[in-house]
């Protein structure tokens, strides 16, 4: 059986991360409020990376913007992960 949280990329073991929180660094002048919300929203959920280091750059290189702030775990047993 394979452990869904491990994922191996170019050879590299990747582990799976639950972002629940993550404040960018926006350039308010160029981005509206709405837009900022929908990156925000975009980027909480799951990610692959190596370690907390590169799931910040991995996030900051898909998004486009640098984060500031970021909560995460490797417990996906949690709530923005469970249904009914």
């Amino acid at each position: 059986m394979s452990n869904l949280s491990l994922k191996y990329s170019k050879g590299i073991k990747e582990t799976m991360y639950l972002v629940t929180y993550i404040d960018f660094d926006f350039d308010e002048e160029h981005i509206s409020k709405g837009e900022r919300e929908d990156l925000t929203q975009d980027a909480i959920g799951l990610w692959y990376a190596i370690d907390g280091e590169h799931l910040t750059e991995k996030i900051s290189d898909t998004m486009g913007w640098e984060v500031k702030d970021i909560n995460y775990t490797t417990n996906t047993l949690h709530p923005l992960t469970s249904y009914m």
